[in-house]
């Protein structure tokens, strides 16, 4: 009975343990998605404001990818960006916001987020 109970109390301390490391995990994969839906929406809105003052496509892709750089760099999360995700993310954003379907994934290759120190 003895042998029992301690089998039984280690095996409930070491579940109680991996859990926390586990929620953990979930919650910075989940930070990570919410960081994807925000640079999305920033370069998406920032992009289709540009074309709407009469920047052309070029420049207003420039721009929202330094703005983009600019405002995301700093964040401890964005080394757990996926930049295909984010782009595929980006272009179906542009595609809704200001219908503008002509954009490609190669174009968004100066996206670049970290920093170089």
């Amino acid at each position: 009975m003895r042998c029992f109970l301690i089998a039984l109390l280690i095996t409930v301390l070491s579940a109680g343990m991996a859990s926390p490391a586990a929620m953990a995990a979930q919650d910075i994969e989940k930070q990570t998605i919410k960081l994807e839906q925000k640079i999305s929406k920033k370069f998406s809105k920032t992009f289709c404001n540009s074309t709407g003052f009469g920047i052309s496509y070029d420049g207003a892709l420039k721009f929202a990818l330094g703005e983009t750089k600019g405002e995301f760099a700093r964040n401890q999360l964005i080394s757990n960006v996926d930049l295909e995700n984010l782009k595929d993310q980006i272009l179906a954003d542009i595609a809704s916001t200001c219908y503008y379907f002509e954009l490609t994934k190669g174009d968004l290759d100066g996206l670049k987020l970290e920093t170089v120190n």
